[in-house]
């Protein structure tokens, strides 16, 4: 959990996403709705893969943070915003936050918590 814990809140948001477009509403997977989870599966992949650099150890969350406005931003867009699309829009948000206050660990041994150590 140390040291993926950014991807996992990540994971964890697109599978809600998913799960909600698949089982929620009319039970069918519409296009606004494959939409909705290829952006959550993108924020997974994003998150995961951008590294964990020292001086920009808040990489992870801002990939989280402009794929959940990209997110809220398709879903008004796209079929306009009812109850159903809130809820969506609600998982990407707690996504965001949730990747934000997860702990991570890149192969470099950077984390996420560590003091940014200025240059000499």
């Amino acid at each position: 959990m140390q040291q993926y814990g950014k991807a996992l809140a990540a994971v964890l948001g697109a599978i809600l996403v998913a799960a909600y477009a698949a089982l929620g509403g009319d039970s069918r997977i519409e296009p606004e709705e494959v939409v909705q989870i290829g952006i959550a599966a993108a924020t997974a992949i994003g998150v995961y893969l951008v590294p964990l650099a020292p001086q920009y150890r808040w990489a992870k969350t801002a990939v989280a943070v402009v794929l959940a406005v990209l997110q809220a931003l398709a879903t008004a867009v796209l079929g306009g915003l009812d109850a159903g699309e809130w809820i969506v829009l609600v998982l990407a948000g707690l996504t965001a936050a949730g990747v934000a206050v997860a702990p991570a660990m890149s192969g470099n041994g950077v984390t996420s918590k560590d003091p940014v150590v200025p240059a000499r």
